[in-house]
């Protein structure tokens, strides 16, 4: 009989979304890291033919002879590396958020261009405000504005088709040459970073975070923006420089900034902190959000069908989707 270890937080919460997704036979264990022991971890794993979850207690992995994969339930997988996963195991990683994720991008170009909390809201407090329908203000359009896409991967190919519904010019960087899909109007790779932040009126930033885009974008490169550019950052935090972003922002150099993802993130067991260091909240050209992009009911319905259908894969014998490593860490060895 197969059995599955949901670990870390993670672990009460999906027990029940997990069990209808799977065969009748397999088991399901759990190991609560906010309430559970440490040393209870590794007797469920030593047994557990998939581990689903994030970090492990560490500071070795135990025996797992029976380990197929480690997949994990979501994208981000910064936290880890082959050193600290155990050794010949695929560790995977799951996507299914590039949709929702889409339509906040598109959701907050359209609200930076419409603005239509602030018309909901002068309207509550003076109706037609002295004017008659169609003499009033002016808002913006997203027609025939350009995207900068930093990262073209899942998430960037669905902002680039939702973008050209609405008559948007798009243009991408990655990290390796790729032909130029017809959603767009030229991808490049790095070196063409400073063009595109040029030529954009709304950049999205969609990468991963690694050494390579660690401030990525930094006050030399805020400067090379428009002065009315809006950055949207739905990758991590850090691929911004915190500081460079805040004084450009304050300082109106940039026209503003739509802000998912952040600097500081609450850990178990630990006080609640604040999401940044800076004080975004107080500008008046920014939209910042708590890493909602991509919480929908359906993104998670679809993210753990790929789970259960990602480590029935690995104990079939079957290849596995979306391989990022492959584990290096003997049992009982420090890392």
């Amino acid at each position: 009989m197969p059995s599955v270890l949901l670990q870390g937080f993670i672990a009460p919460s999906y027990v029940d979304t997990l069990r209808p997704l799977l065969p009748a036979d397999w088991s399901i264990l759990s190991w609560d890291s906010r309430t559970e022991d440490k040393a209870a971890f590794a007797p469920l794993a030593e047994q557990a033919d998939a581990i689903v979850g994030g970090n492990i207690p560490g500071p070795a992995w135990p025996a797992t002879p029976k380990l197929k994969i480690f997949q994990i339930p979501w994208t981000g997988y910064n936290f880890t590396d082959p050193t600290r996963m155990p050794a010949g195991v695929p560790v995977c990683n799951c996507f299914e958020h590039e949709s929702t994720i889409a339509e906040y991008v598109l959701l907050g170009m359209l609200e930076w261009q419409i603005g239509m909390r602030h018309m909901d809201a002068r309207f509550r407090a003076s109706g037609w405000g002295g004017s008659m329908p169609g003499n009033g203000r002016r808002h913006g359009e997203v027609k025939g504005k350009t995207v900068g896409i930093i990262g073209y991967g899942h998430i960037g190919e669905e902002v680039a088709r939702r973008a050209n519904a609405f008559g948007m010019n798009v243009i991408g960087i990655r990290r390796s040459v790729k032909p130029t899909p017809p959603e767009l109007q030229w991808l490049g790779t790095t070196e063409a970073l400073d063009d595109l932040l040029a030529q954009s009126d709304f950049i999205v930033l969609a990468c991963d975070l690694n050494d390579d885009t660690r401030d990525l974008i930094n006050a030399e490169r805020l400067a090379k923006m428009k002065p009315e550019a809006v950055i949207i950052n739905v990758a991590r935090g850090e691929v911004i420089d915190e500081a460079a972003l805040y004084e450009a922002l304050k300082n109106k150099r940039i026209g503003g900034a739509i802000i998912d993802t952040w600097y500081n993130y609450n850990a178990i067991g630990k006080p609640e902190v604040w999401p940044c260091n800076q004080d975004f909240q107080a500008l008046d050209n920014t939209i910042l959000t708590a890493h909602e992009s991509a919480a929908t009911l359906g993104q998670v319905e679809r993210r753990w069908q790929f789970v259960a259908d990602n480590i029935q894969r690995a104990v079939a014998g079957e290849a596995v989707l979306n391989q990022v490593m492959t584990g290096t860490a003997q049992a009982g060895v420090p890392w």
